[in-house]
């Protein structure tokens, strides 16, 4: 059995003065980052790789670094690009959910729902083919994988993306495609549906 667990970044520390994949983990994403490591051992975590932005090798650093595994980097598991910074958190909100709900729109200088999935997807395919019957955890970002749970057609409510915590845990079988059999939340969240 091929699975892949999809991790979504402990808290990160966004400044408008750094490009936005050089933006660290906060203290409390580092301290989630050690929380992540003893449940990724206990799944059983052979391979990792991850976006390469700086939150989400951080997020896999401390599990890499206890089970002396490299993390491999792929351009393709990267955040949505949404085109630039939305200061109102009600305008983040609106354009979250129309982007969720209509997979070509995008904000200039964005990227669409549907190329997001399209290369987040294959960049999966390319992990997954590499190391077949492995546990695999990838490391990736709220947008990134709500744009995947959506395109899955996965049974969740409407407005689960503002569900999906720092960090994350989402597992799926990968033998054949994807079917989501798990979830992990950390510090009391809720999963995104009952198990």
């Amino acid at each position: 059995m091929t699975t892949l667990i999809l991790v979504r970044h402990a808290q990160s520390a966004p400044d408008r003065d750094l490009p936005e994949r050089d933006w660290p983990l906060s203290g409390k994403g580092r301290e989630q980052a050690l929380d992540l490591a003893p449940a990724l051992a206990e799944l059983g975590v052979e391979v990792l790789a991850s976006s390469p932005f700086l939150r989400a090798i951080e997020t896999l650093r401390p599990y890499a670094d206890r089970a002396g595994l490299d993390i491999g980097v792929d351009e393709d598991l990267r955040e949505r690009a949404l085109g630039g910074w939305i200061e109102d958190p009600a305008d983040v909100e609106k354009a979250v959910r129309r982007m969720l709900a209509d997979p070509d729109f995008h904000l200039e200088g964005g990227e669409t729902g549907r190329a997001c999935v399209a290369r987040f997807r294959a960049a999966l395919a390319r992990v997954v083919a590499a190391h077949p019957g492995r546990t695999i955890a990838v490391a990736s970002h709220g947008g990134v994988l709500a744009h995947l749970l959506t395109h899955l057609q996965a049974d969740v409510a409407e407005g689960f993306w503002s569900r999906i915590r720092n960090p994350h845990v989402f597992i799926f079988d990968a033998r054949e495609g994807l079917v989501w059999t798990g979830e992990r939340t950390f510090g009391g969240a809720e999963t995104l549906r009952p198990w």
